[in-house]
């Protein structure tokens, strides 16, 4: 089917097409989800065990090992690690990217079931499928408020939360602040002591009066009956007259023996915003939501419940907005998009001197572009930084297609035919070239697909974006652009007044100089053979050298620049709640002193308190962010024993390495021992901190926990009719509590908890002064019968693959590229203390070097499955095996201009470098530098077959093809260049990326017109003495070794141009 001729005949119809097509990409755009970054699902499985109060020791031994025993069998399992914590278990797997998570999820399931030997007063476990794209918080809620904080938290935990989640596309609100609500019953141990009551007994008490049964069922006429024993505690009055015992005095009513209450949990954290106590609500939305239509609703829902709870001292307010961030980058790209597409349209006015001719043009990028949105909507993606980025690059390049066909379509006009046929033979002669340039765009993001991990998956988008506008503007070129060009070209001898005034600049006279210069210097290096081949190797091996000798080191992915910021602080071990609560006190002090915080908060807890703010955005670019990351450091320094460092939080996140992802270097540190892991990670870290450029280096375990340990008499206690799990028991219900069921009040399950006054132990030496009776009546101090004794313990232990480890977290300053980093690690630190390790010890670089190492590995192999797979799509489309050859040689020069771009960039700003995302740029090229060089040897060969001798064909494809190639190459690079050069919250994604296309396609442009005459005139040259009967090659040898009318003339006439 002849497309371009049905088009010109049917103008009516194929402007239709062109409406709908626009009508559906506007509504598609409207369906479409808008988030910051893609979605990215990895395979990650988390098992959560809660026991508390148990030390981590007790947590590794009881809990821990027996779950990690039985998932190490389970199916598609990559890693497991663990960290065993004070009162939590949490073991998280990793699995195959690709793997169904639903899948695993139910095995992990069916493994947990097997576990069966866990400790009593352990929780049931939780399992989570992670999605890491839903792990980040869209935005923080805080409640102001004077009144106390529990008692807000109530309103909080069963109004404002439920409120929250039920917002459409709300996946989980977390809330922070306060203390839960308890069954506190306070014992009277006299009491119990004179009764003959244990803490063991009354426990057991409790938890079998504290339960539903079934009862079966019963039918009667037509009614069935379903029978339960209704036993759940719901009022405090039901536990107080709960049966303990039955002595001949009487039963012992629990009321007896203690007092039962609401109360509060001890406090564990503290949450203040700006030096204010508060309760806040951290928002994560689902996956695959519409961010800003999440955002909107949940300020609706903010409105609603403040306007409810107007003149009661509660007020909700929101402190972090993600789509401030998603607004601004995709201000910046959207604003890059319409100047790229100004420049483009600029430059056509300026080559073509015609609006008519820049109207016909112009028409394929809001076609080809609003028409993508309807495959990104089917496709199920998203619109964010990276999608709206592959959409701003393919402005240039949606209308190369539609520039080579009107430019043939004008140069016909020249030739005296009238519009509508030069329209037809303008679009056919040329369909072959730009199918073969628009498949060679598309078939090198084919490999993409089989980068299955977290950037394979970010590539998806950008590709995506990119084929399908390209694929798109295709159709558009071969059908609008012939129809339009039918219609609105002026007569050969018609000359606007555009044109007449651009002509009066000299700019075009200057345009045939250079074009008849350009010819004239290929024409002088086709003489001689030996000196073509010398042009041909000089070139060629000068373009790779270059991009060997100034290829930057490699990075990972890029951090973005949003304006939060994390203080992470790494504190003595063993400080309490109110001692750390003073020294956050002084740091808040410091930080409202500080002008370009516009809030800040703090997270109390004795344990990795952290402190985050929030810069005003006066201060949020690029530059001002480094320096207040600078000037942190400076705030945080004069704390005795206190050490800390500040990050500005990544878009980007790795399971375990919490908001700081992308700028950090982990080491790991395995083994049996964990005091000799203590110390090679001590070694490990010592050398680390003395590299250039590391920051500053957090272990993850400090085995300097302040323990006391209960010893027990066992003799003595024996002798008393007590066994070591019994005292264990009564220590442990006399100073932490335990836990005894759990309570329903109104749809809320509340702990009841067993203890004494929870302050009555201020001080270490009480508790050897406790109080322990026996079963006989009897009283004995704990110390009497037990040892009381001062150690050290583990704060935290953490296992890879069930061997105990220490991660190391080395901060890198912004500026070090991850690749030198890794190096220098293993270099100067990690080989020299590998080579002394005992036997059953490790360690090694892992985290994101592990994620750039794989990368690096499938990229390079999705590099040259690019390269193979274009040149057999031209040797197909051009069934021969020699010209996709020829066209190569432009892939090597334009490598050497993107590698040059990026390094020539990194220099001038530090955020452009050679990451994951660049190199996907590389590829990319592969698929859009041989276009020129297509339409080269294609035009050479229409000349070819139309009789002219090949040397002269050659020559005579330069001129044809030099302003076409030009225009395409200067709209492609100006519709790019905003990108590039404009700096803003997202550039720092795609700013590597475009300079490695940009500086490609601009340096191969200009010696593929060098380069590709040379190299085909050598082979013309080896073919006329190998082959002197075929001296006239064409694209596919018919009968007698004269050329056939296959390959890319599909629907031509034959014509020369």
């Amino acid at each position: 089917m002849n497309i371009p001729k049905w088009c010109v005949r049917y103008p009516v119809t194929t402007m239709v097409g062109v409406i709908l097509a626009l009508l559906f990409g506007g509504i598609s755009l409207s369906r479409i989800p808008v988030q910051m970054k893609p979605t990215i699902d990895r395979p990650v499985i988390t098992v959560e065990t809660k026991y508390k109060g148990a030390a981590p020791l007790e947590v590794e031994e009881e809990v821990t090992e027996p779950t990690e025993q039985k998932l190490t069998s389970v199916e598609g399992l990559t890693k497991m690690t663990s960290k065993s914590e004070e009162g939590r278990s949490k073991v998280i797997l990793e699995f195959d990217w690709g793997t169904d998570k639903d899948v695993a999820r139910l095995d992990v399931s069916e493994k947990m079931g097997l576990v069966r030997d866990l400790p009593d007063d352990t929780d049931r476990p939780t399992i989570r499928a992670v999605n890491s794209d839903a792990e980040d918080s869209i935005a923080w809620i805080v409640i102001n408020t004077s009144r106390p904080i529990n008692e807000v938290r109530v309103v909080a935990d069963n109004v404002f939360r439920p409120k929250l989640e039920r917002v459409p596309g709300v996946g989980a609100v977390f809330m922070f602040g306060g203390e839960d609500r308890e069954v506190r019953i306070t014992l009277d141990y006299q009491a119990m002591n004179a009764r003959g009551i244990t803490v063991k007994a009354l426990r057991e008490a409790l938890l079998r009066e504290n339960q539903n049964t079934k009862g079966g069922k019963i039918d009667e006429g037509k009614r069935r009956y379903v029978i339960r024993t209704v036993g759940n505690f719901t009022q405090l009055d039901q536990l107080r007259n709960t049966i303990i015992d039955r002595l001949p005095a009487g039963p012992v009513y629990l009321r007896d023996i203690a007092k039962v209450q609401f109360d509060y949990e001890d406090p564990t954290r503290r949450v203040r915003v700006s030096t204010k106590p508060t309760l806040a609500f951290s928002v994560r939305r689902r996956t695959g939501a519409n961010t800003i239509e999440v955002m909107a609703k949940l300020k609706e829902t903010m409105k609603e419940i403040n306007r409810i709870y107007d003149g009661r001292d509660i007020k909700l307010r929101q402190v972090y907005d993600e789509t401030d961030y998603i607004y601004q980058s995709r201000g910046l790209v959207i604003n890059n998009i319409y100047i790229g597409g100004a420049l483009a349209v600029g430059v056509l006015l300026l080559f073509l001197g015609s609006v008519s001719s820049v109207v016909v043009i112009a028409i394929a990028i809001p076609v080809a572009m609003i028409s993508t949105f309807i495959f990104i909507f089917l496709l199920g993606r998203s619109i964010n930084i990276i999608s709206l980025a592959g959409l701003a690059f393919a402005v240039g390049m949606v209308v190369d297609n539609s520039i080579v066909v009107l430019e043939n379509i004008f140069r016909h006009r020249e030739m005296g035919k009238d519009r509508w046929q030069a329209a037809v033979d303008g679009g056919v002669e040329v369909w072959g070239a730009v199918l073969a340039s628009t498949l060679t765009t598309l078939a090198v993001f084919l490999p993409v697909i089989f980068v299955q991990d977290e950037t394979g998956q970010l590539f998806r988008d950008i590709a995506i974006a990119i084929s399908v506008a390209v694929g798109l503007s295709l159709i558009v070129s071969i059908s609008v652009v012939p129809m339009l060009s039918s219609r609105m070209l002026r007569r050969s001898d018609e000359e606007s007044l555009l044109s007449r005034l651009i002509s009066l600049t000299g700019i075009y006279w200057l345009g045939r100089v250079f074009r008849d210069r350009f010819v004239a210097l290929i024409e002088w290096l086709m003489k001689g053979v030996v000196f073509r081949l010398f042009v041909a190797s000089a070139v060629t091996a000068g373009s790779i050298f270059l991009a060997w000798h100034f290829f930057p080191p490699i990075d990972y992915l890029p951090k973005g620049n949003r304006n939060l910021l994390f203080i992470f602080l790494r504190t003595p071990p063993g400080l309490n709640l109110d001692q750390m609560d003073k020294i956050m006190g002084q740091l808040e002090g410091r930080l409202k002193r500080v002008k370009e915080a516009d809030r800040f908060f703090a997270v109390v807890r004795p344990v990795n308190p952290l402190l985050g703010l929030i810069a005003k955005k006066e201060y949020s670019d690029q530059e001002s962010m480094r320096k207040l990351v600078r000037k942190l450091f400076g705030v945080i320094q004069g704390f005795p024993g206190i050490r800390g460092f500040v990050t500005q939080v990544s878009l980007f996140r790795r399971r375990g390495s919490g908001f700081i992802g992308g700028i950090n270097l982990q080491v790991d540190v395995t083994g049996d021992s964990l005091e000799e892991i203590q110390r090679i990670a001590g070694e490990v870290a010592e050398k680390s901190r003395r590299l250039p450029g590391v920051r500053f280096v957090n272990s993850s375990f400090d085995l300097g926990n302040p323990e006391l340990q209960v010893h027990v008499d066992r003799e003595k206690a024996a002798d008393l009719g007590l066994s070591v799990t019994e005292l264990g028991d009564i220590v442990e219900t006399l100073v932490n509590g335990t836990q005894a069921g759990i309570f329903r009040d109104q749809g809320k399950e509340l702990d009841i908890v067993l203890r004494d006054s929870k302050e009555k132990f201020t001080r270490t030496q009480e508790l050897s002064q406790i109080t322990v009776y026996t079963p006989d009546g009897r009283s004995v101090q704990l110390g009497d019968i037990a040892e009381i004794r001062q150690a050290l313990g583990p704060t935290k232990i953490e296992h890879i693959d069930r061997d105990r480890s220490v991660k190391l977290t080395v901060n890198l300053s912004d500026t070090l590229p991850l690749q030198v980093a890794i190096e220098r690690m293993r270099r100067e630190v990690v080989d020299p203390i590998r080579a002394k390790l005992p036997l059953g010890y490790s360690v090694e670089v892992g985290g994101r070097a592990k994620d750039l190492e794989r990368t690096w590995d499938a990229l390079k192999w999705s590099f040259l499955l690019a390269l193979v797979i274009t040149y057999l799509l031209m040797a197909s489309l051009f069934e021969a095996w020699s010209y996709p050859f020829i066209i190569m040689f432009s892939v090597p020069l334009a490598s050497t201009g993107g590698v040059l771009a990026i390094s020539f960039m990194n220099s001038i700003e530090s955020s452009v470098k050679m990451d994951t995302l660049a190199m996907l740029g590389f590829i990319i090229l592969t698929g859009i530098v041989v276009n020129n060089a297509i339409l080269l040897v294609h035009q050479a060969l229409n000349h070819s077959r139309g009789g002219m001798p090949m040397r002269e064909a050659i020559l005579e494809s330069v001129r044809d093809r030099m302003r076409p190639i030009f225009m395409t190459m200067t709209t492609t690079v100006l519709g790019m260049l905003p990108l590039v050069v404009s700096s803003g919250s997202g550039s720092e994604l795609y700013r590597g990326l475009g300079s490695a296309v940009l500086g490609g396609l601009a340096t191969s442009t200009i010696f593929t017109l060098l380069l590709i005459p040379v190299v085909f005139s050598l082979w013309v040259d080896f073919q006329e003495k190998l082959m002197p009967a075929s001296a006239a090659p064409g694209l596919r040898g018919g009968e007698n070794g004269h050329p056939g009318e296959a390959g890319l003339s599909w629907g031509g006439n034959g014509a020369g141009a």
